[in-house]
């Protein structure tokens, strides 16, 4: 079967090499002259920066992510951080463990309750944050449940359901803690290509597809600037939205158009920087509750030094965006590092600051709307960040939603 995908970022590549694997004849359109989207690396003075993910994956190499990874034959160390987590309170780290050193007697008890609904009950559909508001009423929770939020979704605690943050705390409990692969995004995407041309399958750089012709309810194939091509199936990487872009006005319903303009996007802002000594001491994920607007950080380079130069440490901050005032909250983020560590203009560089938003943003849609890969168009699917199972999150979201696609693909066009 003659298989387009659209987009070669970490959800195509992963779909593409998976698909050829079956035996399809994929054909990968990519935009830009390189593969990997926002899940690559930037070669910068000797640091290993990125053009979107951080070089973390959220579940290691147990999660989907790197599960899949070893089925394809890919071949990427990705190394677990240990702690999983450290948290920055007056000034002072503590441990998951070490937080309820925080707080009082009464409160400890609470906590302990919060902490076991998190693991065993299934939340609801009210904002987390009003979940947590329920169960014990403490500032440092409430930053505690927005920096997590800020840093692993780029929302509020807010804007997203009790029910989705208690199924990523039972993933997290499932699957494991983040780990680093060596070589960063890179070696990730280097390595689906590598399987995916061994297999049969092609990829044309700076070669968009224009659009996506549908003929009675079904793909009959795909138009770019090499002109229009036949394929039975399609799968886009680009988004729900600018993949229905490419079909012809009239092909999906009002109702289903309507629920995907009604879909948002999450948004964010990552700060590169260097040190020329260790900030955090561990490559873990680096909590920043007391931060105006740095939800956390990573220490990348304890688990792998050739990211930096000999003797630097490389850091990665993110945090949410909020508005149109991009050069104020890039400020203010940079204010909330030089806060979170003294002597930060003394010992630090910042390399590169990337504001994700608009057709380039964190997420394409926000975590906790849960799109199935599938649209009404035969043989039409979609994957990405915008095709996230409930409580996966990041990278490992984006692997368990090409799984949900290829179950779906296989029952859909090969009966099985």
């Amino acid at each position: 079967m003659r298989v387009a995908v659209i987009g070669a970022g970490l959800g195509g590549l992963l779909a593409a090499t998976a698909l050829a694997g079956q035996g399809q004849r994929v054909t990968v359109f990519e935009a830009l002259p390189y593969h990997g989207g926002r899940f690559t690396n930037i070669e910068y003075r000797g640091y290993q920066l990125s053009t979107g993910a951080l070089h973390l994956i959220p579940h290691g190499a147990t999660g989907p992510l790197g599960a899949m990874l070893k089925r394809l034959g890919v071949k990427v160390q990705i190394v677990r951080t240990s702690p999983p987590g450290l948290f920055r309170f007056g000034g002072k780290n503590y441990t998951h463990n070490q937080l309820q050193d925080l707080f009082g007697s009464w409160n400890k008890v609470r906590l302990v309750k919060l902490t076991a609904d998190l693991r065993y009950s299934s939340g609801g559909d009210e904002p987390y944050l009003e979940w947590v508001r329920k169960r014990i009423s403490h500032k440092k929770v409430f930053d505690l449940a927005n920096s997590f939020c800020r840093w692993a979704l780029s929302l509020d605690a807010n804007e997203v359901s009790s029910r989705e943050v208690v199924s990523i705390t039972k993933n997290v409990d499932r699957f494991g803690a983040p780990g680093v692969p060596i070589g960063g995004c890179r070696a990730v995407v280097d390595g689906l290509v590598e399987a995916l041309k061994r297999q049969g399958g092609t990829i044309h750089y700076q070669t968009p597809v224009e659009g996506i012709t549908v003929e009675d309810g079904s793909v009959k194939g795909v138009s770019t600037p090499e002109g229009e091509l036949e394929f039975e199936a399609v799968v886009s990487n680009i988004g729900p939205k600018a993949t229905a872009s490419l079909c012809e006005k009239g092909t999906f319903t009002r109702e289903y158009m309507h629920g995907l303009s009604s879909l948002k996007a999450a948004e964010g802002i990552k700060i590169s920087f260097s040190s020329d000594t260790p900030l955090v001491g561990h490559t873990c994920t680096f909590f920043t509750p007391e931060a105006e607007r740095v939800g956390g950080l990573v220490e990348l380079t304890h688990i792998d030094p050739s990211l930096a130069p000999k003797g630097r440490h490389l850091l990665m901050s993110h945090q949410k965006l909020y508005g149109n005032n991009i050069e104020r909250e890039i400020e203010e983020g940079i204010e909330d590092l030089r806060s979170i560590f003294p002597g930060f203009d003394e010992h630090c560089e910042i390399l590169m600051v990337q504001c994700y938003r608009s057709h380039w943003p964190v997420n394409r849609v926000a975590s906790g709307t849960h799109l199935g890969p599938e649209t009404p168009v035969k043989g039409l699917y979609n994957v990405g960040d915008g095709i996230k199972p409930q409580g996966f999150m990041e990278t490992d979201g984006v692997a368990a939603g090409v799984e949900l696609m290829l179950e779906k693909f296989n029952k859909d066009m090969r009966g099985v």
